[in-house]
C-alpha cells in the first residue's frame, strides 16, 4: 500500500508539473507574439521612412511625385518616370500592412493608421489613373479591399500640403 502512495504523489506531481509548464509555455508564446507584432510594425514603419526619407532630400522627386499623382496623363514623362517607382513601392509597402492586418498581426490603432494613409493616396486622380494600369500586379485581396475603399474628406492630399492651399 505504502508504494501505491508513492507512485500516486508522484503522478500527482508531474501533473502539476506538466499543468506550470503549460502556464509558462502560454505566458512564452504570448510574449514572442507581442515581440513578432513589434518587429512587425518597426519593420513597416522603417520601410515607409525608407521609402519617404529620399523625397525629403530630393524635392525634384517629390514634386514629380505630387503632380504624377495629381494628374497622371497631365505630368510630363519623367514626371511619370520618377513617380512610378515609388508609386509601386509604395502600394507593395500598403499590400504588406493589409495582409499583416487580415493576419492578425496589427492591432486595430495600427492599421486605423495605414488605412487613412492608403486611401488618402489612392483617391488621388493620377494614382486611381496609374492603379488601372498596374493593379493586377497586387494580390486579389488588397484589389478588392482598395477598391472598396472611399476618400477621406478631412485629410487634405501632399499637394495641398505642399502648396499651402490647407
Amino acid at each position: 500500500m505504502h508504494l501505491e502512495a508513492i507512485n500516486a504523489l508522484a503522478q500527482l506531481i508531474a501533473a502539476i508539473g506538466v499543468i506550470l509548464s503549460l502556464f509558462y509555455l502560454a505566458a512564452q508564446i504570448r510574449q514572442n507574439t507581442r515581440s513578432q507584432r513589434s518587429v512587425v510594425v518597426d519593420s513597416l514603419t522603417q520601410s515607409l521612412i525608407n521609402l519617404i526619407g529620399p523625397q525629403g532630400y530630393d524635392p525634384e522627386l517629390t514634386r514629380a511625385f505630387v503632380s504624377a499623382t495629381e494628374d497622371w496623363h497631365g505630368a510630363t514623362e519623367e514626371d511619370r518616370l520618377r513617380a512610378v517607382a515609388v508609386l509601386f513601392t509604395t502600394f507593395k509597402l500598403f499590400e504588406n500592412a493589409w495582409f499583416q492586418q487580415r493576419q492578425g498581426t496589427l492591432d486595430p490603432e495600427q492599421w486605423e493608421a495605414w488605412d487613412l494613409h492608403i486611401r488618402v493616396y489612392f483617391h488621388r486622380p493620377g494614382v486611381k489613373t496609374w492603379w488601372t494600369l498596374r493593379r493586377a500586379m497586387f494580390v486579389v485581396g488588397f484589389r478588392n479591399y482598395i477598391e472598396s475603399t472611399q476618400p477621406i474628406s478631412d485629410l487634405r492630399p501632399l499637394s495641398e500640403l505642399i502648396t499651402n492651399k490647407v
